[in-house]
């Protein structure tokens, strides 16, 4: 099935991923305030992005330590959600909230903020939030099938850039004019397989638009099968070029071109190489592609050919 890829293939850093309200109550149970919370606000402990207490080696004031056991002892943890003053004496009854008197007048502050202190977002621990902080949600990162690799007769017209070597890009105008110079793909196809791909066109230079796609044999040899981009006319080893049966199209700047080579011989005694642009259907460009025989394997790759300056051929990731 032919579907169109996503336009950026960068995929931006995720948020972080936050824990869930029972698992800020099961940190909120793995701590231990020691000691009687009186009328007048004890100093809150602080906590890193963790929940975890920081210890300054001296006790607050009126005797209240950390004893590393597993309870609150006085008060209980803040439950996930809960605002201030919906939990006992009127500021949710955790050390977690100071209160800042009692009656009409108590006020409350963020953790580790003293009296006197300007709250602001920046100084708001998670554990306030009943969501502490955790470690960034691993995912799969999708992968362009292969890499582009010049051939070392033309290294010096290509420059190959991406994290993955998926952007490939024409150094200058080619020295003899409309003549364009090819790069290859890693890739190896032969007798039996089934492959595809995507090609984003990110730049056509006016002075020299043509790009040309398809497969050669390996070492740019035959069989060579190619598609312009100007009239997606098509072309056959050192035969002529060949009209588009439904009529010339060019292909734009932004055009998603999706390649699919078919060397399983199902149905016929050759392969076949499909096109089809953005979402609109594939149609078979050719079927004479030769799988060998005689035990004598094939073995082609992808090839994509420029010869204006700036030209700029993406490779999507596999779809």
């Amino acid at each position: 099935m032919w579907q169109q890829p996503a336009p950026s293939p960068f995929a931006a850093a995720s948020p972080r991923e936050f824990g869930s309200g029972a698992a800020a109550a099961t940190l909120g149970s793995s701590a231990s305030w020691a000691g009687a919370v009186g009328s007048q606000a004890q100093p809150a402990p602080q906590f890193g992005s963790f929940g975890a207490p920081v210890s300054s080696g001296m006790s607050p004031a009126g005797g209240t330590t950390w004893n590393g056991g597993s309870q609150w002892s006085g008060a209980r943890a803040p439950r996930p959600g809960e605002l201030p003053g919906e939990g006992e004496n009127g500021c949710g009854g955790s050390p977690a909230i100071g209160c800042g008197g009692s009656g009409s007048d108590a006020s409350w502050r963020p953790l580790g903020l003293g009296a006197g202190a300007s709250s602001s977002s920046s100084a708001v621990s998670p554990w306030v939030l009943g969501v502490p902080e955790g470690p960034e949600r691993p995912r799969m990162r999708r992968h362009p099938p292969f890499t582009w690799q010049p051939a070392t007769d033309f290294l010096g017209e290509f420059r190959v850039s991406g994290d993955a070597r998926e952007v490939v890009t024409k150094v200058g105008d080619f020295w003899e004019p409309g003549t364009v110079v090819p790069a290859a793909g890693t890739l190896q196809m032969s007798k039996g397989g089934l492959y595809h791909w995507t090609l984003l066109l990110e730049r056509l230079p006016p002075q020299r638009p043509q790009i040309q796609f398809g497969l050669h044999g390996v070492g740019h040899s035959r069989p060579m099968r190619v598609l312009s981009s100007t009239r997606c006319s098509r072309a056959r080893d050192d035969d002529p070029w060949e009209p588009r049966p439904a009529g010339d199209r060019a292909l734009a700047e932004g055009d998603y071109v999706h390649v699919q080579v078919d060397l399983r011989g199902l149905h016929l005694p050759f392969g076949t190489l499909s096109v089809a642009v953005n979402a609109e259907p594939p149609e078979i460009v050719f079927d004479d592609i030769p799988l060998g025989s005689g035990g004598a394997a094939v073995s082609t790759t992808p090839v994509i050919a420029m010869g204006g300056d700036s030209a700029r051929v993406r490779l999507c990731p596999a779809y």
